[in-house]
């Protein structure tokens, strides 16, 4: 081999260690023009600007008062009456004007199911919310970490892209001086534009990952936030039983036993409302003409022959029923997906620490071995190419593994209950 080809290969391997060394300042241009943010800073944003979340808090609110209205007492009624006036009456008849107030008097315990089941309601509200907030806690961990593997991805997207530039021109160069074959020059022509398609993929990943994270804080757009952070490499299963008791008080779990609660106070009232109330009336009666007066008194109770609330009575039935089978559907549910984050993180663990401890040094010890070889003139220009592709897709690989734990940690997170204040656990 001629001093003038191995001199172009030199100029090849030299051309591959400058891109990989330039792409970092690149990054930190374009990083300049983003805003930082980290995982804490996201999720105190979300938390407070969340529009579900503001949803979920006004509706409390509402509940809140609904519950101060129950607790309200029927208003009296006030009621005038002329009697014996005009006509063909004798002239001996005299008219009378009565005055009463008339009051309904709800028994049977009535108005205690009803401020109960308005209580009860409340609380099933207040325990939605606190559940509300773990599952934006929890996506908030997740659209995070997917940021931060769309940097990642775009980092080595870019590396690959310059280095996959540089390489062309160089074989372009090499090709010119008649140093090396024009089919060399059309692969690299052709793992160029392919570099520049994942690079470009990449970077629209990064722009929507960075808007579905703004989105949680009701931004539209975000495609210029930067996520500050690392991405998880090991983590601790937590111990099973542990985490299962955990599951058990959970909000998902306790809002279910409120509204168990809520609907068997509902069907109390249901029951109850078939008991007519009765209403009570007082009041004064005056006899024109004589400046008579006399007090009346009456006491009215519907007779309950049409209106038996034999429906009503049946739906509470079945709805807390209904009650009862899903909080056990949501019980299996929750511990179905903790069993499987389980299986996720551990199966992520395993596969991140091989591709660190053996497949991404391997792949980097063979492409160092082929650079070296190739501007030796010892390898061909494909199988430097491959090389350089082996690595990267180790690389990605790794990542991949690493987006996998992190989004399995999230979801273990979420299970366990972390996040939620220890004074709100077990809340019924």
């Amino acid at each position: 081999m001629s001093k003038s080809n191995v001199a172009g290969r030199h100029l090849v391997g030299f051309a591959m260690i400058a891109a990989i060394s330039w792409q970092p300042a690149a990054n930190g241009q374009e990083r300049s023009r983003e805003a930082a943010i980290t995982l804490e800073e996201a999720r105190t944003k979300a938390l407070q600007a969340n529009p579900e979340l503001q949803a979920g808090t006004a509706h409390a609110r509402a509940l809140d008062g609904a519950l101060r209205q129950s607790r309200a007492l029927p208003n009296p009624d006030l009621s005038f009456e002329a009697e014996d006036f005009g006509g063909n009456l004798p002239a001996e008849a005299l008219s009378q004007r009565t005055l009463s107030i008339s009051e309904r008097v709800e028994w049977f315990g009535k108005r205690s199911a009803r401020v109960e089941a308005a209580r009860l309601e409340r609380d099933v509200a207040a325990l939605d919310l606190e559940r509300r907030r773990l599952d934006i806690r929890q996506e908030v961990d997740r659209r995070f970490a997917l940021l931060l593997v769309s940097q990642q991805r775009l980092g080595i997207a870019r590396e690959n892209a310059a280095t996959a530039s540089e390489v062309r021109a160089t074989v372009s160069t090499l090709v010119s001086a008649g140093e090396a074959s024009p089919i060399e020059e059309t692969r690299a022509l052709g793992d160029e534009a392919l570099a520049e398609i994942e690079r470009d993929g990449a970077s629209r990943d990064v722009t929507l990952a960075a808007r579905s994270l703004a989105q949680l804080w009701g931004e539209p757009s975000g495609s210029a936030l930067h996520a500050e952070g690392h991405l998880a490499s090991s983590a601790a299963v937590p111990d099973r039983g542990t985490a299962l008791a955990d599951i058990a008080r959970l909000p998902d779990l306790a809002r279910w036993d409120a509204e168990t609660a809520r609907l068997a106070a509902a069907e109390t009232q249901a029951r109850r409302q078939a008991l007519p109330d009765f209403t009570l009336s007082a009041g004064t009666r005056s006899f024109v003409g004589t400046g008579q007066r006399t007090w009346v008194a009456g006491l009215s109770l519907p007779i309950p022959l049409l209106t038996t609330y034999s429906g009503a009575r049946s739906e509470a039935t079945a709805r807390l029923e209904k009650a009862r089978a899903e909080k056990r559907a949501e019980e299996v549910r929750l511990r179905a997906a903790y069993l499987t984050s389980e299986e996720g993180l551990l199966h992520a663990s395993r596969e991140v620490r091989l591709l660190d401890e053996r497949v991404l040094p391997n792949a980097r010890q063979v492409y160092d071995a082929l650079n070296e070889g190739y501007r030796r003139g010892k390898f061909r220009l494909l199988d430097l190419l491959e090389a350089r592709r082996a690595l990267a897709t180790a690389r990605l690989r790794l990542v991949d593994a690493l987006s996998r734990l992190n989004l399995a940690l999230a979801d273990l997170s979420r299970l366990t209950g972390d996040g939620l204040p220890s004074e709100t656990r077990g809340t019924r």
